[in-house]
């Protein structure tokens, strides 16, 4: 389809709104707050005061060049740029940008990073505390550094080739392998299929020094750049220093101009098939290319129209596809259509694609159903009833945006800049898009939805593209290309009826509870809550907050959870959480349900934890009736949903039959069956277990332990407001069967979790197809005390552990690409902890015994000495998280459930705790962790 094609369509769609209205409309403002500007020499910022969340900023430096801008011999180089990065620039030589954003609380991996696409790449310092002004002008520096400062030493440059390579063996999978070898024939004729990042091993291997310094110097210019800040900054200051920055920097008037690489169409359709030994499931990719939007054409009124109408389209096309996976006899696991550059990753093509997991065997038959809904959206469109409910759920969401303006993330603005500078898409004001948009939708027809879908979804083979993904193995024969190719012409001609919308008028509790009371009222002032005692027994802990205008959060807890069931009950209680989320409440189906819900922010879900069972549900204020409701049913009348349920199991079938093919499948297996001593209730799932999953369990272990509302404490977080809450309160939970008037203390059953004595190591070796080693290592206490301090020593024994194997394993010898340490505990019944070291790295094969000594050097040391310098930058970090953790409600729901279910006060403290910690307490904790000899070490290698 052709651009042009496309946006008449779009304003088609706008004139069914009514000529008087589209006369009202303005183009696309851009947000008001955001400060651009653009320096003589081509470098474009974007600067925009965000009090949320507080005293924090993120910068940005946004690169339009990739891996599309390399030559033949220069593959692989744009990416490896990214990582030379972090290896010293001018003003921060060596880890210097690590260390000193580290000393800010900002982690390397999680705050500080970046990444390469074709056309793209991006770096970023996130979360930075905004107290000091010296430390943002530092980060503004620290970008100037990246746009054209960096070192590119000889040293570093050799380093970092181990590196490289130990992140393509961690990212070739099959479906990296499928590209490698067959990307070129998805895209003909185009630069786009022989350009993907991580680039050839043997370029990363071989290139000369100059090479890559020559990338930098032709590519990273001002006029490809652009500085985006966001957070709690002084706009004028920031302005003023970028000027001050970036204004000496000279472009050569002649230098290499970025251009757009084209994507021919293709006249005739494209299959594709590929095997792989380590593919797991088969996956169908149907795509229909139609030419992107052109960046200048983007600023106009019917390119908004244009996406809301594919959204529509696409939510309505996709709610049909997840009611056929419902029915227990549907051929795929999982389908659904989304819009968007095809492939991920071409610029001037955009495609409609359909995605289809079937089940096994299943292949031709999943794609003949999904492709026949398409092809009805296509003949016949939506129905009003259909558009009614996307409609509201699109405008509901729109609601909550504008709702929590105030309170939007740091993260959220910066798409909108990045996407503004890189591909000139439109970035309006929360609150202009708010009210343009709610004047728009409600006057666009399902009729022009409908004609929109009938352009986006192709009726001929022209620009259609098809590739297809199956295990191999002796015995399984994979559809052909020509299989495929008929399939979808069948469909094509065959004759369609229009899709009936059935829907459940009705509301979802036939006939209210009579209501309970709430008995009595108590105030605490220390973590600032509200306790209530209601008739039935159950308790109410309500914590007013304004940290999200838009949420309310609730968790109902009570003692016992699968530890009170035998090994008749493993299987099914590992499969609980998935069968529950499935079964219908009261007369509603799933599908009926989600049906019923449409425009509405509200759900729940119940859980079973080791040692506890609880029932997890949100919503926005004005539907927190709807969330209550939802609460009231899970304990009152979950009911099997045979259908619903049985389509799960067929889901879980597809991922659990052939997961034994991938390496990483059978690590992760092999780590739980060691660190658990083989204790069968922890065993991972397989697929022979799938037959003793018992549906009508599921929903009888529910009544049980979901039978007695006295024995739960529901704890409510969020922005509610109180007069409407209690009502609601005594409705939907005083109104719960109990077994007494008071507070029961339910038991919290018996202690099962088991671990093995003393060091235990399983060592394994593998088929693999692209060699590649991991280890984990596990050391954990005797069992200890539930406090504080132990909680805060082991996080920063872990922190500690993190930047000490970063340093060794990665940067000074290359044996890793990925690696990490961390600190944990393990509850018990009793309400004491297992204090747990992990550390853990996927690995150079050839350097596995390396890592391997380095990791256990590297704990063993954190027992008899600990860097001052690094335990200062563990403790900024734990602060910083603690401050942003303190305006977080799903923070304080944890913090509650604490505090009064065991005394302990995790929040008042937290702050005094970690700034007492000492080199000396840190190496004390270590020596004492490793002295009991308990360990657990999985090390898998690939077979030679």
């Amino acid at each position: 389809m052709k651009t042009r094609k496309l946006m008449t369509l779009a304003l088609a769609m706008f004139l069914f709104a009514g000529q008087a209205i589209a006369q009202q409309m303005p183009p696309i403002p851009k947000d008001k707050e955001v400060r651009m500007g653009k320096l003589d020499n081509g470098l474009t910022y974007y600067i925009r005061h965000n009090d949320y969340p507080k005293d924090v900023a993120n910068f940005y430096i946004a690169q339009r060049v990739g891996s599309i801008n390399e030559e033949e011999n220069q593959r692989g180089l744009a990416h490896f740029l990214e990582h030379m990065a972090f290896n010293g620039s001018e003003n921060f030589p060596g880890n210097g940008i690590i260390e000193f954003t580290r000393g800010l609380g900002v982690e390397f991996g999680s705050n500080l990073n970046a990444y390469t696409s074709i056309d793209q790449t991006v770096y970023r310092i996130c979360d930075v505390p905004t107290a000091r002004q010296t430390a943002l002008d530092s980060c503004l520096l620290v970008l100037k550094d990246w746009s054209c400062g960096l070192l590119l030493e000889d040293e570093e440059i050799d380093k970092e080739r181990g590196v490289i390579h130990q992140e393509w063996q961690m990212g070739s999978d099959p479906f990296q392998r499928f590209a490698d070898k067959h990307l070129e024939e998805l895209y003909p004729g185009s630069k786009y299929g022989k350009r993907l990042p991580i680039g050839l091993m043997s370029v990363v291997d071989n290139f000369e020094y100059q090479a890559l310094r020559d990338y930098y110097h032709k590519w990273y210019r001002p006029d490809n750049q652009a500085i985006i800040v966001i957070g709690n900054v002084d706009v004028d200051h920031i302005e003023a220093e970028i000027k001050k920055l970036w204004n000496g920097v000279k472009v050569d008037p002649n230098a290499a101009k970025v251009t757009t690489e084209a994507v021919p169409d293709n006249e005739e359709p494209i299959y594709v098939t590929y095997q792989d030994k380590e593919q797991k499931y088969s996956i169908i990719s149907v795509n229909m290319k139609h030419d992107a939007v052109p960046d200048s054409a983007k600023s106009t009124l019917d390119y908004l129209i244009l996406q809301y109408g594919r959204q529509m389209a696409g939510m309505m096309i996709n709610m049909r596809l997840q009611e056929l996976m419902q029915q227990p006899d549907c051929p795929f696991v999982s389908a659904g259509v989304s819009y968007g550059q095809f492939m991920g990753i071409s610029k001037p093509k955009d495609a409609f694609e359909l995605q289809i997991v079937p089940k096994e065997g299943k292949d031709i038959e999943a794609l003949t159903v999904a492709m026949r809904e398409v092809e009805r959206a296509r003949q016949f469109g939506f129905t009003e009833t259909e558009y009614a409910r996307a409609k509201a759920d699109y405008l509901s969401s729109l609601e909550q945006l504008y709702t929590n303006r105030d309170k939007t993330s740091n993260t959220y603005f910066y798409n909108l800049c990045v996407g503004n500078y890189l591909a000139n898409e439109p970035m309006p004001g929360i609150e202009d898009e708010y009210t343009l948009m709610n004047q728009i939708v409600p006057n666009i027809p399902v009729a022009a939805i409908n004609m929109l879908a009938a352009e986006m979804i192709s009726k001929d083979n022209k620009n259609l593209v098809v590739y297809q993904l199956s295990q191999e193995a002796p015995g399984k024969v994979a559809p052909s290309a020509d299989q495929l190719h008929r399939a979808i012409d069948a469909v094509r001609a065959e004759k369609l009826e229009a899709y009936v919308d059935n829907v459940k008028n009705e509301p979802l509790i036939a006939q209210l509870p009579q209501k309970g009371s709430i008995v009595s009222t108590t105030e605490d002032q220390k973590l600032g809550f509200k306790k209530l005692t209601l008739s039935n027994g159950a308790t109410v802990i309500l914590k007013k907050t304004d940290f999200q205008d838009d949420e309310v959060k609730m968790r109902a807890e009570a003692k016992g959870g699968m530890n009170k069931y035998g090994e008749a009950d493993f299987v099914t209680l590992g499969a609980y959480d998935y069968i529950a989320g499935s079964c219908g409440l009261g007369n509603f189906s799933v599908t009926e349900l989600q049906k019923a819900l449409a425009g509405k922010k509200a759900n729940a879900n119940p859980s079973l934890g080791l040692y506890t069972r609880s029932l997890s549900a949100n919503a926005t204020p004005k539907d927190v009736e709807t969330m209550m409701q939802l609460s009231y049913l899970y304990f009152t009348d979950m009911r099997k949903d045979e259908k619903a349920c049985q389509s799960v199991i067929s889901q879980l079938e597809v991922v659990l039959k052939n997961k034994h093919l991938q390496p990483e499948s059978v690590f992760s297996d092999s780590l739980q069956y060691t660190r658990y001593a083989h204790n069968p209730r922890f065993a991972p799932m397989q697929y022979e277990d799938l037959k003793k999953i018992n549906v009508d369990r599921v929903v009888e272990i529910t009544k049980e332990m979901f039978a007695d509302a006295s024995e739960f404490t529901f704890y409510i977080v969020g922005n509610y407001d109180e007069a409407t809450l209690l009502p609601l309160i005594e409705q939907y939970i005083a109104s719960l069967p109990s077994s007494q008037k008071q507070p029961k203390k339910a038991e919290a059953g018996q202690e099962v979790i088991t671990y093995p004595d003393g060091a235990v190591a399983n060592h394994f070796s593998r088929k693999m197809e692209t060699p590649k080693a991991q280890l984990y290592k596990i050391w954990r206490t005797e069992k200890v005390p539930c406090t504080l301090e132990n909680s805060v020593l082991v996080d920063a024994a872990g922190q500690l552990i993190n930047i000490k194997l970063l340093r060794t394993i990665r940067e000074e010898n290359s044996a890793a690409y990925s690696v990490g340490g961390y600190g944990f505990n393990q509850r018990t019944a009793d309400d004491q902890n297992y204090l747990q070291i992990l550390a853990g790295c996927p690995m150079d094969p050839a350097k596995a015994d390396l890592a391997h000594k380095l990791m256990d050097q590297g704990v063993t040391e954190t027992a008899t000495t600990v860097d001052a310098t690094d335990l200062q930058k563990v403790k900024e970090f734990m602060l910083k998280q603690a401050k942003e953790n303190a305006r977080n409600n799903n923070h304080w729901l944890g913090v509650l459930s604490e505090y009064c279910d065991t005394g302990l006060d995790t929040q008042t403290d937290y702050e005094k705790t970690v700034n007492a910690l000492t080199p000396e307490k840190v190496a004390a904790f270590m020596k004492s962790l490793l002295s009991t000899g308990d360990s657990v070490e999985v090390l898998m290698t690939p077979e030679k």
